[in-house]
């Protein structure tokens, strides 16, 4: 084999293999959107509960001390989570072979889903009502 044919079977390798990444990142970019909206959603379905029930607990019965505060923090960290994890696992990933950059995507979703679905159970509880 020739240098000029082993660097042109290398370049084929590593386009191809460029596209595999490109295509990786784009799969779990759709994934954490995904996480993402459904974030957002839970940020309106959360603050609109929270404003009827105070809503409902001033004309009924004007009982201030029962009035509920929309977690706003809890809220945002749960918006954050899908936008920072993907960064970083792109981040990291930037110079990988395209089997790393599967696995590191992969951790990342799974670490993001985890802490993000603990959020999820978490909010509602802090409300209780």
């Amino acid at each position: 084999m020739t240098a000029i044919g082993g660097r042109s079977d290398r370049g084929a390798r590593s386009r191809s293999e460029l596209v595999g990444r490109i295509a990786v990142w784009v799969v779990f970019a759709v994934l954490f959107a995904y996480m993402t909206v459904q974030s957002v959603g839970n940020l309106v379905t959360v603050s609109r509960s929270v404003h009827e029930f105070n809503v409902f607990i001033e004309t009924s019965s004007g009982g201030e001390s029962l009035r509920r505060a929309v977690p706003w923090v809890w809220l945002v960290l749960d918006i954050a989570i899908a936008p920072v994890a993907f960064a970083v696992a792109w981040w990291v990933t930037r110079r990988a072979t395209l089997a790393m950059t599967a696995v590191v995507l992969l951790l990342a979703f799974a670490a993001a889903g985890a802490l993000w679905l603990d959020l999820q159970l978490f909010v509602p509880r802090l409300l209780d009502f």
